[in-house]
């Protein structure tokens, strides 16, 4: 039985892009074709700058439609003198972050920091391209709502409102030719009491984020996770046990609310897991047909070309799925262990013989390293992993991995670094890498500074006795 294609069938390239070689942004979007995919999401602060004009030619050459994406807070703001006191706080008054990055809310309390907001959206609507049809304004990248006095007695979907209201105000002022959206995403789950600004958009891009691939959406199965509910709902209390049950929720109100508006971004490829595919192929299909039941209107997933070939056999079972082909998808001994197992995150059972599992000599490596270094921390296992991952940069992604396990070598003092340059020190300072990458020059290329203080920090690191 074949069905109508979903409307919207693509990827998000989320914060990567200044981790790609020209090359693989090409071969990326050249397989987007090949797999009969229409939209791909791409971050205007990590690295459209920079690549824009391949971005554009490439996508109109393959028929894909952009749909440009800025986090709305720190490049808003970037247009204007912004300051301190307009970003978000603790309860105690101390600031969450004193940079405009990927994390940054401001405080809806400040009206000059609402002014300076629309005026920055304006801006920056001027500043588009022409071949730009499609924009999405989103929020922060975590949970950092403003908790002073004013903003925490509201909910924390209707704290970042303001915002979204004047974003809509600036689209259809500036630029009403455009095709506009904003995301739900954590602890804003729930439908804000002004639904006018959404009924006004073309799209909504709902996030499942912190659900697990091992389970379905719509089942209480996925009991595991249950312990982050309060991450995805924020103080509402929530109408469900699970988080699969709660996004299924979620998707049928907001669904039923914005008819032929909504549609989902799955975290495919899931950058926390260092490249490690969490065999969720099973799970996706099922919701896809939840979707369809939902009348949704299709899916973005995560990906991107580092680490690409470790997900790309589930991707094209799912784009066939999306272009409406019935998919007969027998769930393989693996996924029915983790499933019964409930185990949220794959490849972290000390007993599961990988050997039964893995015939390619690259995957069974990769999933050793991946599971010495998760369940036995040290600084030793870190560098293993690392250097396999240079090693094959075709299918890793060893400049998000290697930060990413630096970082947590310092979080569980496994190790320190001392000596390291002040280029390496701000490296380990910033909250995210594309916040670091986006700042070096346009001189430099990117990956190399970054697989330079990688070397570095691997070379000078020592364990923490």
């Amino acid at each position: 039985m074949a069905y109508t294609p979903f409307a919207i069938r693509g990827f998000n390239m989320c914060e990567s892009l200044l981790r790609h070689s020209p090359e693989q942004l090409r071969t990326f979007i050249r397989r987007m074709k090949k797999l009969r995919l229409n939209t791909l999401i791409l971050h205007y602060d990590y690295g459209w700058k920079r690549y824009q004009d391949l971005l554009i030619a490439e996508c109109e050459a393959c028929g894909i439609e952009i749909i440009l994406m800025t986090f709305g807070p720190r490049t808003f703001l970037s247009y204007c003198d912004w300051k301190p006191q307009w970003l978000a706080v603790k309860e105690d008054g101390t600031p969450w972050t004193c940079r405009l990055e990927c994390e940054t809310y401001p405080c809806a309390a400040h009206a000059e920091c609402l002014e300076a907001y629309e005026y920055g959206a304006r801006q920056w609507l001027l500043s588009l391209p022409p071949q730009i049809k499609h924009v999405h304004m989103r929020a922060a990248d975590g949970i950092m709502f403003c908790e002073c006095e004013s903003c925490r007695r509201l909910p924390e979907h209707e704290r970042w409102q303001p915002f979204v209201e004047r974003f809509v105000k600036a689209v259809q002022d500036i630029r009403p030719d455009l095709k506009f959206e904003t995301d739900v995403y954590v602890m804003r789950y729930n439908i804000p009491e002004n639904r006018m600004p959404f009924c006004r958009m073309d799209n909504i891009m709902y996030d499942t984020f912190f659900r697990t691939p091992a389970f379905p959406l719509d089942t209480d199965e996925d009991t595991c996770t249950s312990c982050n509910m309060s991450y995805a709902s924020g103080h509402t209390v929530p109408d469900a046990a699970t988080i699969s049950r709660y996004h299924a929720n979620r998707l049928r109100e907001w669904g039923a609310a914005f008819p032929g508006k909504v549609y989902v971004h799955e975290n495919a490829m899931m950058q926390s897991y260092y490249g490690t595919f969490q065999h969720g192929t099973d799970s996706y299909l099922k919701d896809l047909r939840l979707y369809r039941e939902l009348e949704l209107q299709g899916v973005c997933y995560e990906a991107f070309e580092p680490g690409f070939a470790n997900f790309e056999p589930m991707f094209e079972i799912l784009a066939d799925a999306l272009n409406g082909e019935e998919i007969d998808h027998e769930m393989t001994e693996l996924e029915y262990r983790l499933r019964s197992s409930r185990q949220a995150v794959f490849c972290q059972d000390p007993d599961l013989p990988l050997d039964k599992f893995f015939r390619d000599p690259f995957l069974l490596e990769q999933n050793r390293l991946y599971r010495e270094m998760m369940l036995k921390p040290s600084l030793d296992n870190c560098r293993c992993y690392i250097d396999f991952a240079f090693a094959n940069e075709m299918r890793m992604d060893p400049l998000f991995i290697g930060y990413g396990v630096a970082k947590n070598c310092l979080a569980q003092k496994v190790a320190v670094f001392p000596g390291i340059s002040a280029e390496a020190q701000d490296f380990l300072s910033r909250r995210k890498l594309w916040d670091f990458m986006e700042d070096i020059p346009d001189s430099e290329n990117p990956r190399d500074v970054c697989k330079n203080i990688i070397y570095e920090l691997m070379e000078k690191g020592r364990p923490v006795c």
